[in-house]
């Protein structure tokens, strides 16, 4: 069995181990190969079981988080997102720095509402419908992801 047939075969079934239970047909016969082989294996395992955690953990559902290029820095007068691919500079208000603080802090999508009710003071009213309209803003272009 090819290196690419012996990987294809251990992603479909989970196991990325050779055990002595293959046969001969399964695993190649001379065994430098195999050790070889095994030893790709295991260092793709320990590689792929480090990304798996970062990226499961990134792709929680309901979890935002600013896109990759994006960067943020606060300032006096509120805060500035800084979108590296296009060089394009956003200026948030106190209120816009609020809502992004509370993303990089990784409040999920269902509890950033109720968080920002907690810490700041609605007397308008309006601040779920501005904070859902802001979020729905930062989602379009790009500046955040879910």
């Amino acid at each position: 069995m090819s290196y690419q047939s012996l990987i294809r075969k251990a992603w479909k079934s989970g196991d990325f181990s050779i055990s002595p239970s293959l046969n001969s047909d399964e695993v190649a016969s001379n065994e430098k190969n195999r050790a070889g082989v095994q030893k790709e294996l295991e260092a793709i395992i320990e590689r792929e079981a480090a990304d798996a955690s970062a990226c499961l953990a990134a792709r929680k559902e309901g979890v935002m988080k600013l896109a990759p290029f994006v960067k943020f820095r606060e300032e006096r007068f509120g805060a500035v997102l800084f979108e590296t691919r296009s060089e394009k500079v956003y200026t948030l208000s106190p209120t816009g720095a609020a809502v992004v603080r509370e993303i990089i802090a990784g409040v999920d999508s269902g509890a950033l509402l109720s968080s920002l009710k907690e810490k700041y003071e609605d007397a308008t009213g309006n601040m779920e419908k501005e904070a859902v309209g802001f979020l729905g803003e930062l989602k379009g272009k790009g500046l955040i992801v879910e």
